[in-house]
């Protein structure tokens, strides 16, 4: 069970840190993460407001140092910032559910890999992309499964939040690209 900080805690490293460091011999180092995450950066046309909830969750990414359990909660946000700018992405092209009603998660996940929104290409992880989109076709089903399991309650504690944070920002790129400016 967590416990609520003593106020001398708040700005040292997570003593959980310190007992997975024990198995895997990382111990975070809070100067390297915030170089890390200042180099994960979104395209000037993404919309300034999910830009702004970008750098929350960097800024939540970053206070995981200070507080280990803070990494589900940046995940979730990761989520909901995707499924917010593909929801605006859609809404912009005229895209809607039935009755006018904005599209969900999962159906907002498809219609972005059908219409080649998203590739396996445009994310910095996948080394040899599939130019059937496999990642992107698997992802519709894992980001939905899993925003849903974070919000509807799990106590799930998976310390990875920068992997989340860069699929994010590829996805939000490939979503609002760079235009080529003359």
């Amino acid at each position: 069970m967590e416990e609520f900080k003593k106020l001398v805690e708040i700005t040292e490293l997570d003593k959980k840190h310190q007992l997975l460091s024990r198995v895997t011999g990382y111990v975070p180092d809070l100067n390297k993460t915030h170089e890390a995450l200042s180099e994960v950066t979104l395209n000037d046309e993404v919309p300034e407001h999910i830009r702004g909830q970008f750098n929350v969750v960097k800024n939540m990414g970053l206070y995981c140092y200070f507080f280990y359990a803070l990494a589900p909660e940046v995940q979730l946000k990761t989520y909901t910032i995707i499924e917010s700018a593909l929801r605006l992405k859609a809404e912009n092209a005229g895209i809607y559910g039935q009755k006018n009603r904005p599209l969900m998660l999962k159906k907002l996940l498809t219609h972005a890999v059908d219409k080649g929104w998203v590739t396996d290409g445009g994310f910095r992880h996948i080394d040899n992309p599939n130019s059937a989109n496999e990642w992107c076709r698997s992802m519709i089903n894992v980001i939905s499964s899993l925003r849903n399991s974070q919000a509807h309650g799990s106590s799930l504690l998976v310390p990875d939040f920068y992997h989340h944070i860069c699929v994010c920002a590829d996805f939000l790129n490939q979503l609002y690209p760079k235009q080529v400016r003359i």
